[in-house]
């Protein structure tokens, strides 16, 4: 089995270990859009497969910061409910992504848990976003992306969109196209990423 070698590290650390780089927003989304892709992707195959597990620690980044699934029991046929079962994990990962909280920590116990009085309309939803980010997160775009978290984490598995569903809802809150989340040499990339972000902004 050969892996693309992903030399930045995992999401993981990125978030939660000092030491790593922060990721800005933008970074952020283009991450999380790959991911998005990525299980969109698998879930069209015939037959479909799906990840075994679906983590932080298991979303590698490349030298200019796209997505890379990792998964040592990845191509398995998914069985029904699977898809479900991802949606939701999907879901979790963007909750970790806009906050920067663990999924489990002794502090604040479940990431779900925690992040549901802001779901339920309890607390403002800016209160939920990484410190580090709040002054560069607009309202408008954070509401569509919890709405997104909302439908993937329904508590009825039935209810949660598939897969392609989300992507598709993903790319009306981020405005990241495949292309755009594809790992790019171009070194002209960011800038290009810089001027599309900034003609949404204005749009």
């Amino acid at each position: 089995m050969v892996f693309e070698y992903a030399p930045c590290g995992s999401l993981f650390e990125h978030l939660h270990i000092r030491e790593a780089e922060d990721l800005d927003w933008p970074t952020r989304l283009r991450i999380i859009m790959g991911v998005a892709y990525c299980l969109e992707h698998m879930s069209q195959l015939d037959p479909p497969v799906m990840p075994a597990a679906l983590s932080s620690s298991s979303i590698y980044l490349t030298e200019d910061c796209a997505a890379k699934i990792s998964d040592m029991e990845l191509w398995k046929v998914a069985a029904p409910g699977d898809e479900e079962s991802i949606v939701y994990r999907f879901g979790i990962l963007l909750l970790e992504v806009i906050s920067g909280r663990l999924p489990l920590s002794e502090d604040h116990g479940l990431l779900v848990l925690w992040a549901s009085s802001y779901l339920d309309g309890k607390r403002p939803l800016n209160g939920m976003v990484d410190p580090m980010l709040r002054s560069s997160v607009r309202d408008k775009d954070l509401a569509v992306l919890c709405d997104v978290v909302r439908l993937c984490i329904h508590s009825d598995k039935d209810k949660r969109p598939a897969m392609a569903e989300v992507a598709r809802l993903m790319r009306g809150a981020t405005a990241v196209s495949p292309e755009q989340a594809t790992p790019r040499d171009n070194p002209l990339w960011w800038a290009e990423l810089e001027i599309a972000s900034t003609t949404v902004e204005s749009g």
